[in-house]
Parts: C-alpha cells; structure tokens; sequence
C-alpha cells in the first residue's frame, strides 16, 4: 500500500498507530468491555496493509500490556487477538481475502469440532458466523470500488465490513485459545459455567463490534481519502 523506498514514512507510521493503540489500551472501558484499543485492528490493517499493520499492533498490545497489565495475568496473553485482528483486516484491504477466510475459518471449524463445543450453545457465536460471512461481502465490495470513482460514499460500506471482520477475528481468535487452546483451564472456569460465559458474550460482543466499526469508518474513511488525495498511498491496493 505504501510506495517502495518509504521506509521512513513505513517506520513513522508503525510507530504513530502503535502509538495510538497504546493510548487506547490504557483508557479505561466501559464496565464489562474490553480495551478500546480493539478499535485500532481494522484502521492499522486497513491503512498500513496487513504485515505493517499486524506490526503496529503488536508492538501497541506489548506496549498496553506493559503499561497496564490485566490483573488475571492469563488475559495479558489474549491481546495476541488484536495483532491479528489487524493482519486479517489488512489482507482483506489488499484484495488477498482468502487469507483472512483461511485465518478465520480454521479457528471457526476447530471450535465447531472440539468436544466442548457440544456444551455451548452454538447458537451465542452468532456474530463470529456473521463475521465470517462478511469477509466475501468486503471482497465484492472492494472489486466493485476498483471500478467505481473514489468518494466517502463508496468507501463507507467496505470500511465498516473490514472493521466488522476485524473485531469479529479478535473475538474468533479469543475463543480459539480459550476453548481449543484450553486456557479456560488456567482460569480456572469449570466446564458447566462455560454456556453461561458465552450467553453474555453472545449480548457484549457484538455490541464491542458496533461501537468498533463506528469508530473506524468515521476515523479511516476521512484519512484513507486524504493519503489517497495525497498520493501518499493507493487504497484499495492493487
């Protein structure tokens, strides 16, 4: 996305996303959410593309962690999700939206296939299933932009679906290592409560997810048309 031999601008731009994600990390959120740093995995995969972006994020979860550390220390590790939040959204703006499927539909389909998965209601991951969904509702999106004149009014809809995928990938990326990855064990949450986790987080998630995908079309579709305009990136890519 951004002009071979920019590796100063690369580096500044890292920096200055990482930077912001570690503000947002050590904002308090609302009662019962997580970091508002969520917000960032679509904008740092959507703007910088997916491996600068998954950069950004990485250095913005360590920095937050650092900073200020979850005080059940197993969930300093679940920001993991956010770097790949950001590397699926990426991959989704670059036009290689196999990738994120490939991302989100191996840890979709071990979930689905582990013998936990008979204990929890299948039904409270109905926005992962969406989020799954919208990744070839962003790719149409995306190819039909190509064709189309640049304007705020066509970026819009692709935007808030890459948003959309993004946080939706965090929260499959979550899941994966709680129940696949077994770390409900380390908690420790005992088996018959993990239905009664995943109803509240069938009400809050996707609540996270709207508030996200607000945020980063307001935020990303104004500055992807102004480094656009700029000539400072193309976006889509090609």
């Amino acid at each position: 996305m951004i002009p071979k031999g920019r590796r100063s601008f690369q580096v500044s731009l890292v920096a200055t996303l990482a930077a912001i994600h570690i503000v947002l990390s050590y904002l308090p959120p609302p009662v019962g959410f997580r970091r508002m740093s969520i917000v960032m995995e679509p904008l740092e995969g959507a703007i910088a593309g997916p491996y600068l972006g998954f950069a950004a994020a990485t250095v913005g979860w360590v920095g937050g962690r650092f900073l200020r550390p979850d005080g059940i220390w197993i969930e300093n590790f679940f920001g993991i999700a956010e770097p790949i939040g950001a590397l699926g959204a990426g991959f989704l703006a670059s036009k290689r939206w196999y990738l994120t499927g490939i991302i989100y539909g191996t840890q979709l389909l071990a979930f689905l296939l582990n013998p936990l998965a008979r204990h929890i209601p299948l039904w409270t991951l109905w926005d992962t299933y969406l989020g799954f969904l919208a990744i070839f509702a962003a790719a149409y999106l995306l190819r039909r932009l190509e064709r189309s004149r640049f304007s705020s009014g066509r970026l819009i809809p692709p935007v808030a679906l890459i948003a959309f995928v993004a946080v939706e990938l965090d929260v499959m990326v979550r899941v994966f290592m709680l129940i696949v990855g077994g770390i409900y064990q380390l908690y420790p949450i005992p088996t018959e409560t993990l239905p009664t986790l995943f109803v509240a987080g069938a009400i809050l998630t996707p609540i996270e997810a709207g508030y996200s995908v607000v945020v980063a079309t307001i935020v990303g579709v104004p500055v992807l048309l102004a480094l656009q305009r700029g000539k400072i990136l193309q976006w889509p890519p090609s």
